[in-house]
């Protein structure tokens, strides 16, 4: 069903957008979303919705760039010391413990890559890196690249141990580019949360400042996802913005501020 031509609203927008694309921008909150696309409209001299709609539609590079917008790369290593150091000091030792085998950490929305670096990083200091699997995912393009690639700027590694920057990253030029030990622990994936089969036999699952952008049902929904994959016992880390209402709805219940557990009886 094509939508009508002449000027759209943001909804009419949204419709035909999710034909197209398969993307329900209906999962995100809605004045948050509409004026994040405004502004690129405003940029791109496109004053309406049909008009934005179309040079999408015709444009595959301009179609592949408003993907990569609509995520928020706002990303740094060690991003909230406080939850960091949380989880090398007491959850990881845990769940080594209570599962010796092997660990799985997937960081959901990884963006640029600076959070599951920042684990792998964490699981050498506490010499278990070689016990761990850690999958970073998200939808963004350009960002997964920048992950691959493994150097940063120094505004993003500003919060990072001085001897973690020692041990873990080579300087070239202006950047800090990661060890190849690091780098190739973590396993980059494409992956749209909303729609793609989630990580399956996770102890810990990171997803950090990215319910903050979704509304109430689509976070229920994201939550139950987590809960289903997650070990009993696994431990679910979200940003120091966000927060949980009824944890227990979903078998968890609070260790911490931004870390939520599972409860060992939950499958």
């Amino acid at each position: 069903m094509e939508m009508l031509s002449g000027s759209w609203d943001y909804a009419q927008f949204k419709a035909a957008f999710y034909q197209k694309t398969g993307l329900d921008l209906d999962c995100y909150k809605d004045r948050q979303m509409e004026r994040r696309i405004r502004q690129l409209m405003q940029r791109e001299r496109k004053p309406d919705f049909h008009l934005f709609y179309q040079y999408l539609a015709d444009s595959p590079p301009a179609m592949e760039y408003f993907f990569n917008y609509l995520t928020i790369n706002t990303s740094e290593f060690f991003r909230d010391e406080k939850v960091y150091a949380r989880l090398k000091e007491e959850i990881f030792p845990e769940l080594l413990k209570n599962y010796p085998e092997s660990l799985t950490v997937w960081s959901a929305g990884c963006s640029i890559g600076a959070e599951p670096y920042t684990v792998a990083i964490i699981l050498d200091s506490l010499k278990v890196l070689d016990r761990a699997q850690i999958i970073a995912t998200d939808m963004d393009d350009k960002a997964l690249l920048t992950a691959q690639k493994g150097c940063y700027d120094l505004k993003y590694v500003q919060k990072t141990p001085e001897e973690h920057i020692h041990r873990y990253f080579d300087r070239e030029g202006e950047k800090y580019c990661l060890k190849t030990e690091i780098k190739k622990k973590v396993i980059f994936k494409r992956h749209n949360l909303l729609v793609d089969a989630p990580v399956s036999g996770c102890l810990m699952i990171l997803c950090r400042n990215v319910f903050i952008y979704f509304k109430a049902e689509t976070q229920d929904f994201l939550l139950e996802r987590f809960s289903r994959v997650l070990k009993p016992g696994g431990i679910l880390v979200i940003g120091s913005a966000e927060y949980i209402s009824n944890p227990g709805k979903f078998g968890f219940f609070k260790r911490y501020n931004t870390i939520y557990q599972k409860k060992t009886g939950s499958l």
